[in-house]
């Protein structure tokens, strides 16, 4: 169904909205600034990275490991058609002359494949909407929205509504 990383989350930003109504600012840039802490909570437990779709703290994990591992440098190179040879049979022997080579037939060059324009790699994002499903996130919010209520009645909401109902 879900698990623990996705609720924790959840309820880390449902409570962050909740104390976003202790911040200086009017009453709607506090409803305004608890729902953007809460949307940025939910879209950071849906969230998987990668390939393989894992969440983001594993996906970095990897990253991490990945660029402080040691690597694996080969230096290959071309092998050389001449050997020499070593020792006293190397100083004594004179090297024979190259033979002039004869100019053959040209060979056929072969059909040229224009390289593919590169492309860019996009790293695959991807929402958790089955693993985590609709009902904790409806929960996140209507819970919110009702603490918001709760603050706007014992506000000025009372009054509010007593002259809607005049």
């Amino acid at each position: 169904m879900f698990n623990n990383r996705d609720l924790g989350i959840l309820g880390g930003g449902a409570l962050l909205a909740v104390l976003s109504l202790f911040l200086p600012f009017s009453f709607i840039g506090k409803v305004v600034t608890g729902f953007l802490v809460l949307v940025g909570f939910m879209i950071l437990a849906l969230l998987r990275l990668g390939p393989d779709r894992v969440p983001p703290e594993v996906w970095l994990m990897r990253r991490y490991r990945f660029a402080v591992q040691a690597r694996r440098y080969v230096n290959q190179q071309a092998p050389s058609r001449r050997v020499e040879p070593s020792g006293q049979a190397a100083r004594q022997t004179p090297e024979p002359a190259p033979k002039p080579q004869k100019p053959g037939p040209a060979p056929e060059a072969a059909p040229s494949v224009a390289p593919a324009p590169s492309q860019v790699v996009l790293h695959p994002m991807d929402l958790a909407w089955d693993e985590i499903g609709i009902y904790p996130l409806l929960t996140a919010v209507l819970g919110v929205l009702g603490v918001y209520v709760v603050v706007w009645l014992a506000g000025s909401g009372a009054q509010d509504i007593s002259l809607w109902f005049r």
